[in-house]
């Protein structure tokens, strides 16, 4: 029986307290995500998994819907009965993220030597970005987690687990295939490492994956779904000019990638320095876990998103390479010591610099879509069409005012797919390229009331100004809320 570091242990309950810190250094929730999702979960509650979601009425949804995370909405239910949901989609969140941390250390255990766990616990803290990703009511963390345990699955060959697994993953979460992709690097690691293939392995995570996809309570729409959002999304984003895709789909420039994730620089440094000073034999799942973090690595350089996705795997990888080499942290040198609690120190602070930073605009964007999203619901006739200049504001309105419509939710391409021309149409009028907004909105879109934020969407604003047809109804210094008269 493995014996406990008390140190592992303190370290454990320092790091939900982190997570918990991160979680309510803001009364509003993390990203724009969280909003929709803790109200869909609420609508999967009140009318079941299959009603028409006319909120994003001229998107796929709208007629061919699927709740692409399906099972995510399911868990986040209880949560619903809160008296305030977006409290109860911040304890979900939490919660998640939590889990995520506890299930990082049970990967540890089982691949890493335990005089290193303290250090990679440690490492999961040191990315404010990190801790903000998990910290949104997205399935994003719930993912993660079960990808960890995907690759573990794999690396022991538990198919019957491995099965069960992949169906969860298609049920949860559009990226499900990421566990095929998983399943072919494991076992062309296991081949080159030890000439053997598991051909098996490979069909069972296809099989969990597809078995998923059939299973779902929206198919076959699913399908179509999962063809636009991971298939179409990429492809678009190698294009410039298509579509309007979010941050995540880019990648950081080189400061914020160092200042936002420098645990993966220090581990490229440590493995390099380690491979030069000694002669290693890496085990098979030290090999995997390389290969999975090195592909996750090249793509962070495409897209952020991959650095959320990868993080984990990266540390874990490291760990493994770092137990391989027979490093003993009893054996370091005073000098060594105190640069490493110095280094230590100094990535705590930035961590902590980054979380009151991400929490502050955090605090004052999703601030002020709370205010506009309560306003509506207030001010604005029920069932009305709102136009909305950012296609992601609905994510926060539908949340925050379900009893409106509204254009196009989660992604640009449900509307692009279904309307190319509309989609121009609702582009020009956002950026202010059309000549007459108003007859555009009155017979078009047939909108009455709307919404343009300042910063991206000022040529919309002005126009609205100038125009006697409009009458502003609120406005702040982010946005105003319109109507046609």
């Amino acid at each position: 029986m493995k014996k406990y570091n008390p140190l592992t242990i303190f370290i454990l309950i320092f790091g939900v307290a982190v997570i918990f810190f991160t979680q309510f250094s803001t009364p509003t929730l993390y990203d724009a995500d969280g909003y929709l999702h803790i109200r869909m979960a609420e609508f999967l509650k009140d009318f079941g998994p299959h009603y028409n979601f006319h909120w994003a009425r001229f998107s796929t949804f709208n007629g061919n819907f699927s709740d692409k995370d399906f099972l995510y909405h399911v868990a986040l239910i209880p949560f619903t009965f809160f008296k305030d949901i977006f409290l109860g989609a911040k304890i979900a969140a939490f919660m998640s993220a939590a889990a995520l941390f506890l299930g990082f250390y049970l990967i540890l255990r089982k691949y890493a030597d335990r005089k290193i766990i303290p250090f990679m616990l440690l490492g999961f803290l040191f990315s404010a970005n990190f801790l903000e990703a998990i910290s949104s009511p997205r399935p994003l963390t719930l993912v993660i987690l079960l990808n960890l345990w995907i690759i573990h699955l794999l690396i022991q060959r538990k198919y019957l687990w491995l099965l069960f697994a992949g169906a969860l993953y298609s049920l949860i979460h559009v990226t499900s295939p990421l566990a095929i992709c998983y399943a072919v690097i494991i076992e062309s690691v296991r081949y080159a490492d030890r000439k053997e293939f598991s051909l098996k392995n490979i069909f069972v995570a296809f099989s969990g994956v597809f078995a998923g996809f059939l299973i779902h309570p929206n198919f076959p729409n699913n399908f179509l779904v999962f063809y636009l959002n991971s298939i179409l999304v990429p492809i678009y984003a190698m294009k410039t000019g298509v579509l309007e895709l979010g941050a995540e789909f880019f990648p950081l420039n080189t400061r914020d990638y160092l200042l936002s994730y420098p645990v993966v620089i220090m581990a490229i440094i440590i493995m390099i320095r380690i491979a030069i000073s000694k002669v290693i034999k890496p085990r098979f799942e030290t090999k995997v876990f390389l290969a999975l973090g090195m592909a996750f690595l090249v793509l962070s350089f495409i897209a952020q998103r991959y650095l959320s996705h990868g993080y984990l795997i990266m540390l874990i990888a490291l760990a493994c390479y770092i137990s391989d080499s027979s490093f003993v942290y009893d054996k370091l040198k005073k000098a060594q010591v105190i640069f490493m609690t110095i280094l230590f120190l100094l990535l705590g602070l930035n961590s902590y610099n980054g979380i009151k930073y991400n929490a502050f605009v955090s605090r004052v964007i999703n601030g002020h879509y709370e205010a506009v999203g309560r306003w509506m619901e207030k001010n604005i006739p029920e069932k009305e069409l709102i136009f909305h200049a950012n296609w992601s504001d609905s994510q926060y309105f539908i949340g925050l005012n379900p009893k409106n419509d509204y254009f196009v939710t989660l992604d640009p391409v449900y509307m692009y797919d279904k309307n190319p021309g509309l989609y121009k149409i609702y582009r020009d009028v956002s950026f202010g390229k059309t000549t007459d907004p108003y007859l555009v909105l009155k017979d078009t879109f047939k909108a009455r009331y709307g919404y343009a934020g300042k910063n991206y969407f000022g040529g919309l604003v002005e126009q609205i100004r100038k125009d006697s047809r409009f009458m502003i109804l609120a406005e702040d210094q982010f946005g105003i809320i319109f109507e046609r008269k």
